[in-house]
C-alpha cells in the first residue's frame, strides 16, 4: 500500500518565496508531489531521483508534507478525488493564538528605535486592498499568511515578488488558468 502525499501550507509556501532555503536537491523531491499520486507512482514517473519515499517521508516530518491518504482507499465521488473520507484539497486548520504574555509597555521600544515610515501610497494601498480581496476569494480559508505578507509590502517593488509567489500558490491550489488571471491582473507592478 503506498502513500499518496500533498503539499502543506510550508511546502507551498517554499515553492513560492522559498522562505526556509529548502536546498535545491531536496526542492526537486517537493516538486513532483501532486497531491493525487502515490509514492509508487512518482517514483516510476521519476526515476532520476532515488530514495523518493524515504525523501518524502522525511519532507513530511519537517512539515513540507502531509498525507493525503493511500492508493488504496483514494476513490473518485463525482470529480473530486476523496481520501480516508475527506476532499484531499480539504481547509487547513489555523493554529490557535497565544495570548500576549507581557505587558504592552515592555513590548515597545523607545521611539528613536523605529525606522523612519516610508511615505503613504494611495496606488500601493489600493493594489494591497483589491489583491487581499482576490487572494481571500481564491484560497479562502488558506488565505490568512497569504495576506499577512500582503500587508506587510512596503513598495510596488515588494508586493510584485509577493504576487510572483502567489501566483504560484494559486496554481497549486486553484488551477493555472485562475494564476494566469492573477498574473495579468497585478502585472503593472513591475512598471
Amino acid at each position: 500500500m503506498s502513500m499518496i502525499y500533498r503539499k502543506s501550507f510550508k511546502g507551498i509556501d517554499e515553492v513560492a518565496f522559498k522562505t526556509t532555503g529548502l536546498p535545491m536537491r531536496m526542492m526537486s523531491y517537493l516538486l513532483v508531489v501532486d497531491g493525487e499520486s502515490s509514492v509508487d507512482q512518482l517514483a516510476m514517473r521519476n526515476p532520476q531521483l532515488p530514495s523518493l519515499q524515504a525523501v518524502l517521508q522525511g519532507l513530511q516530518e519537517q512539515g513540507y508534507l502531509e498525507v493525503a491518504g493511500t492508493a488504496a482507499n483514494v476513490v473518485d465521488i463525482g470529480g473530486m478525488r476523496v481520501a480516508n473520507g475527506a476532499p484531499q484539497y480539504a481547509p487547513m486548520q489555523q493554529p490557535m493564538q497565544q495570548p500576549m504574555q507581557q505587558p504592552m509597555q515592555q513590548m515597545q521600544p523607545p521611539m528613536q528605535q523605529y525606522a523612519p515610515q516610508p511615505s503613504f501610497s494611495p496606488e500601493l494601498e489600493n493594489y494591497k486592498t483589491t489583491m487581499t480581496r482576490d487572494v481571500s476569494a481564491l484560497l479562502g480559508a488558506d488565505a490568512a499568511p497569504v495576506i499577512s505578507k500582503i500587508q506587510a509590502c512596503r513598495t510596488k517593488d515588494e508586493l510584485f515578488n509577493v504576487m510572483m509567489g502567489i501566483k504560484k500558490i494559486v496554481a497549486i491550489y486553484a488551477d493555472r488558468n485562475a494564476a494566469d488571471k492573477f498574473g495579468a491582473r497585478y502585472g503593472a507592478l513591475a512598471i
